[in-house]
């Protein structure tokens, strides 16, 4: 049976290093020009403060604290932890970039989050405590939560028959929000912050796991698909399994590049296309997609040029036809 009470017991050392690893990933997102995912994340901070603050401890009275700071203070914490950081992981991951940059930030995300449970046990500077907790019980979470997840497949199921989505496409949303979920339950639970009060099993964390951002996976990626497309003014084809060895900059601009109906490359993208990726490194993405996608309507040298020009000019010149 699942426990109805998923509690936290853990001490103020571990905030100030989970607040340095907030650091080092909004740092590596800045560097990597990781925009859309930066905004989303202070999107997921608000969210996070709206349902666990506000309606969990505020309204319902589900949630817990008890604590040595303010509890405004803490949930600021609380939420800015989960929330910015699950949410900007998720929509790193909806970019695939390429294989590098999708294994290197789950790698960053799991080894950050579970050395941050374990320092805190091995180095302790601030050892009071902190116990916050959540009954999950009340007003009936679970099955509310699991036909949240319910509606989401349904939605996955109704995009792959308009022929929106591929199942690979489905199966990468759902392994993204099981993975997202996956990081906190193991780091909490390695790190003994769940086991403290007794309330961890396996089944808590398999269920967490696969419920907690399942539930809001593929209408993520639907509100990511829009301001992508109000970004790029073009949805290219995705990033998929097969293009993983062979892509080595950024599968998103390649396909914009690659485009039949591409109007222009905006001083923006190209600014970000010459700061993150060598031209040589292009120009092969490039090649392969035109190969494996076909491209007819558009030649290759004309794609090339492009790159040529966006590489020869002043950043802040241009403005490019296709």
């Amino acid at each position: 049976m699942v426990d109805s009470i998923v509690a936290r017991t853990l001490t103020m050392d571990f905030i100030y290093l989970d607040l340095l690893f907030i650091s080092i990933w909004v740092i590596y997102l800045i560097k990597k020009r990781y925009w859309m995912p930066l905004i989303w994340g202070f999107v997921g901070w608000l969210v996070y403060i709206f349902v666990d603050y506000y309606l969990w401890y505020r309204v319902m009275g589900v949630r817990t604290y008890e604590g040595p700071i303010n509890d405004v203070l803490f949930f600021l914490w609380f939420c800015f932890s989960p929330g910015f950081v699950q949410f900007s992981y998720v929509f790193t991951m909806f970019e695939k970039r390429n294989r590098k940059d999708i294994i290197l930030i789950t790698l960053i995300f799991y080894v950050g989050w579970t050395l941050i449970g374990l320092g805190s046990q091995l180095l302790p500077k601030d050892d009071r405590i902190v116990r916050v907790a959540r009954n999950m019980n009340e007003a009936a979470q679970r099955i509310s939560f699991t036909a949240l997840v319910l509606f989401n497949i349904c939605i996955a199921f109704l995009l792959v028959w308009k022929k929106r989505l591929s199942w690979q496409d489905v199966g990468y949303l759902f392994l993204v929000g099981t993975l997202v979920e996956f990081c906190l339950e193991f780091s909490l639970a390695i790190s003994g912050i769940r086991l403290e009060q007794g309330t961890w099993s396996p089944i808590l964390m398999i269920v967490n796991t696969l419920i907690e951002f399942n539930m809001g996976i593929v209408l993520m990626y639907l509100i990511w698909g829009g301001f992508k497309w109000v970004r790029d003014r073009n949805v290219g084809r995705p990033l998929q399994y097969q293009d993983f060895k062979y892509i080595k900059t950024d599968f998103n601009v390649i396909s914009r590049l690659g485009s039949e109906n591409l109007p222009k490359i905006s001083p923006k993208m190209a600014n970000r296309v010459v700061k993150l990726y060598n031209k040589q490194e292009v120009i092969f993405d490039l090649r392969y997609y035109f190969k494996k996608y076909s491209i007819t309507d558009r030649k290759i040298e004309d794609a090339i040029k492009l790159v040529e020009q966006i590489y020869s000019r002043s950043i802040s010149q241009v403005l490019l036809s296709s």
